[in-house]
């Protein structure tokens, strides 16, 4: 039994008109989704979007103002440690990327940790860059494979008991075993994308206080925790909870070279440069 091709002309004509109706969506897909993205220049800076303003990236003149501006601006208390320009101009960058790209819910507060520095200095900072003042300036652990009075190295696998470098967004406040903490989010993949799942929070410690400090004994270590005295902890916590930014700090060359967040180039108006 033999089968012959149907050529009818009517069931041709049919046929293109389906493949050119499709052809066509697919078109009108695609030019909907690129007018969507903005074309942006990869030249540099000097150039202008489409209503005529410049645009500029995070190594521009007009951002490095801004940075040293905003830094030297913050007002601190007499008791309160100043935050290192680099560890601020990271942190800041971070921010400014996030804000930009529309990650963060809460844009008033960033929250940097310079874990360079001795585990009994002050080392936590909350910032209200809205109006430029330090809210907390505090004490806080790193994880005890870390290192001892400082801290040295860093991971994002799981039961390493090491903190995590790069950038956060706090989540909402919860208890536990720790009491009163603060879940936290990583961003950064193969730097600290696993802490929500390691559960690693912002908490009280009893091994975190001022007594310790002032008998010139280290304060303690956590399994990874950013844990923080518990005196200041409610405060901290309801302070930065619900989508702001935390920053996490080490001069560690290949966390810095690497993360996308501070390598990723976005361009801005001048009129962006504004908290």
């Amino acid at each position: 039994m033999s089968h012959r091709l149907n050529t009818n002309p009517l069931n041709m004509d049919s046929l293109k008109s389906t493949l050119t109706k499709c052809l066509a969506c697919i078109l009108f897909i695609t030019s909907s989704t690129a007018f969507k993205v903005k074309t942006i220049p990869t030249f540099g800076d000097g150039f202008e979007d489409k209503d005529g303003k410049k645009l500029i990236t995070f190594k521009s003149d007009e951002f490095k103002s801004f940075t040293r501006r905003v830094h030297q601006n913050i007002s601190y208390e007499l008791s309160q440690d100043t935050i290192p320009f680099k560890t601020f101009s990271m942190a800041l960058k971070g921010y400014m990327h996030l804000k930009h790209t529309q990650e963060l819910s809460d844009t008033q507060y960033l929250t940097i940790i310079d874990f360079s520095k001795y585990c009994n200095n002050k080392r936590l900072w909350v910032v209200d860059l809205v109006h430029q003042t330090v809210n907390f300036n505090e004490w806080v652990a790193h994880g005890k494979r870390s290192g001892n009075e400082y801290a040295t190295s860093f991971s994002n696998q799981y039961s390493s008991k090491k903190s995590s470098l790069g950038f956060y967004i706090t989540g909402g406040p919860y208890y536990g075993r720790n009491n009163l903490s603060l879940k936290l989010h990583g961003l950064e993949k193969n730097y600290n994308s696993n802490a929500f799942s390691r559960g690693i929070v912002i908490h009280g410690a009893n091994y975190i206080s001022k007594n310790i400090v002032n008998r010139n004994e280290r304060i303690g270590r956590s399994f990874g925790c950013p844990a923080v005295s518990k005196a200041s902890n409610k405060k901290i916590i309801n302070t930065i909870k619900g989508g702001s930014c935390l920053f996490i700090y080490h001069p560690t060359s290949y966390y810095i070279n690497n993360s996308k967040i501070l390598n990723t180039e976005i361009y801005l108006t001048v009129e962006d440069l504004v908290i």
